[in-house]
């Protein structure tokens, strides 16, 4: 009988370990992260990396490319597994050069459209809107809804990643985005974003 129970228990430690394991699943595993070598990129991509390292205890690599569309065709490729995205830019991805007059209409449109088609997942918008020139903010022409995007098969391979980077959606408005920019040419990308997302509690 002692031994029933012995083993009943040692079962019920192996279940909730089994359970337990997903929250820890992203610790000692590499991401890339591509960015083109614009000044936002650049920051949004320092922001994320050590966003994501500090909550998750996953390595981080940055990897810089020439422009969005050579980011999405690495993720197309597995060579990537996040890359920021704007609303605008995948409506024409689409074939659709307008989007709607709905930011969120637009939004729904392309997450549906490229988790259908490219397995891709996106996220909660951060806030801002993008891409932004390399001096930050010459004009607003053509600027939409900034995104992190990823693919369902990284979700499963990082089965917490989706909600702790949705976590900093709304955080970073066009205001935030700029003074961070600001920040980061007097003390450094790096300081500049730990700084802000201490600030925010974020890590």
């Amino acid at each position: 009988m002692k031994q029933k129970i012995a083993f009943l228990s040692a079962g019920c430690i192996l279940l909730l370990l089994a359970f337990a394991l997903p929250a820890q699943s992203c610790v000692g595993r590499i991401l890339t992260l591509s960015i083109d070598n614009t000044v936002e990129q650049k920051l949004i991509g320092q922001l994320l990396a050590t966003y994501i390292t500090e909550r998750t205890g996953t390595t981080v690599n940055l990897t810089t490319v020439l422009d969005v569309k050579a980011s999405e065709d690495l993720i197309a490729q597995c060579k990537a597994d996040i890359f920021l995205n704007y609303i605008k830019v995948g409506m024409a991805g689409m074939g659709d050069a307008d989007t709607t007059a709905d930011t969120q209409e637009s939004y729904s449109l392309v997450k549906q459209y490229y988790l259908e088609k490219d397995n891709m997942v996106w996220l909660k918008p951060l806030g801002y809107k993008g891409p932004l020139q390399e001096s930050a903010g010459k004009g607003t022409t053509g600027l939409s809804l900034a995104v992190p995007v990823t693919t369902k098969d990284v979700l499963d391979r990082f089965p917490v990643l989706d909600r702790v980077i949705n976590k900093l959606s709304g955080r970073i408005d066009d205001r935030t985005i700029q003074q961070l920019i600001q920040k980061a040419q007097t003390e450094g990308v790096k300081v500049a974003v730990k700084g802000f997302l201490k600030a925010q509690n974020l890590i």
